[in-house]
């Protein structure tokens, strides 16, 4: 009987001042704008916003982004997830979750949304940025059509195309997201909403699970 592992993660932009900084000076006026005074202008009014969309989008990126949260379940066990309250505390989260994962008896087919192409390599980077051994625990560079993983994106739209989870809930019957979505994910950490985070990312392991299960049907596993 294969065990199914149900993950999810969700992250947030990077924290540290100094990355911000950095971010800041890649980003340019557009190449078309010569004149002195209507750049001076976008500095002005429209850098600070342009900025600010760069370092939200390192929540995308392991090296520089951080985990929020980390929800998973055992085949049919109750979701459990750990929460990152300060990016100070994400080694430990990490650590706990590798020895969580250490403990199963039958190495588990890990399931998620687009787990091959974001959260298995999130991951894997934030265990080489912050030295945490995850050897024998997380699969190295799964492919979609692995063994090691069922990632229910390419079970669905294949490895040319893609599917958002909400709109595999409603093509499939499950009950799919609510009024949060990933995007909120940096604000509400941001404030303090660490509770509402891992209910969040609970429901979508809940979700991705259900998605899953009805996959299975079709192919007869």
């Amino acid at each position: 009987m294969i065990d199914y592992l149900y993950l999810d993660i969700e992250t947030i932009p990077a924290q540290d001042p100094i990355i911000h900084a950095e971010i800041a000076k890649t980003v340019t006026p557009p190449g078309a704008m010569k004149k002195e005074d209507t750049i001076a202008k976008w500095e002005r009014e429209q850098k600070p916003q342009a900025v600010n969309e760069a370092i939200a989008k390192t929540s995308f990126n392991g090296g520089l982004g951080h985990l929020a949260c980390v929800s998973w379940a055992l085949n049919d066990d109750k979701p459990k997830a750990l929460s990152v309250p300060r990016v100070e505390l994400e080694k430990g989260c990490l650590e706990r979750l590798v020895a969580e994962f250490s403990g199963y008896r039958n190495k588990p087919t890990i399931v998620g949304h687009f787990v091959t192409g974001f959260d298995m390599r999130f991951l894997w980077h934030r265990a080489m940025v912050l030295g945490v051994y995850a050897g024998g625990v997380l699969p190295r560079d799964p492919k979609p059509w692995s063994d090691e993983v069922n990632d229910t994106m390419t079970m669905w739209a294949g490895v040319r195309d893609s599917v958002s989870l909400d709109n595999l809930c409603k093509m499939l019957g499950v009950e799919g997201k609510g009024d949060i979505t990933g995007a909120d994910i940096a604000q509400m950490w941001a404030d303090g909403k660490h509770e509402e985070i891992a209910q969040y990312c609970m429901d979508d392991v809940r979700r991705t699970r259900a998605c899953h299960q009805k996959m299975l049907v079709a192919t007869g596993v």
